[in-house]
């Protein structure tokens, strides 16, 4: 590594700590939302467990977008930008949509117990947390006065 530039925990607890708990919060919230939806749809609907994941997504997105912008990234009520802000949170999350939806068809094609497939949709998620917490900070709702202070 780079003199000065060594890997420092303090820091990015300091710069990242309050945000990321927060954002786990608003996962907790999401991931309620979202699971109960998936549940619903696999075991009272009896749906496959492709369609109970989207709606399942298509369930839990709107109040993750909303509680992420406003509580996580603290951003102003009003003014949601299309092309700014809706529309790459949505493209974050049908990626996400994607991948949990590949583990969900394998799943339920090696085997029929179920609850393996919301395993499947629990784990895909989870492996892109840190991902889209990355993404939404850095390009979506950065905080442009605290970024100054990094450079």
């Amino acid at each position: 590594m780079e003199k000065g530039r060594s890997f420092d925990l303090a820091r990015l607890w300091n710069d990242y700590g309050q945000r990321l708990m927060r954002y786990g919060g608003v996962t907790i919230v999401s991931t309620v939302v979202g699971l109960s939806t998936f549940a619903f749809g696999l075991f009272v609907l009896n749906w496959s467990g492709l369609a109970s994941n989207f709606l399942s997504v298509l369930i839990s997105t709107p109040p993750a977008y909303y509680l992420n912008r406003r509580w996580v990234w603290e951003q102003e009520a009003g003014d949601h930008s299309v092309q700014g802000e809706i529309g790459p949170f949505w493209i974050m999350t049908l990626l996400g949509w994607m991948v949990s939806s590949i583990v969900v068809f394998l799943v339920e094609t090696a085997t029929d117990i179920r609850i393996f497939a919301i395993v499947g949709q629990i784990g895909s998620f989870a492996a892109l947390w840190l991902v889209k917490f990355a993404f939404l900070e850095k390009y979506l709702w950065r905080d442009k006065d605290h970024a100054k202070e990094r450079v």
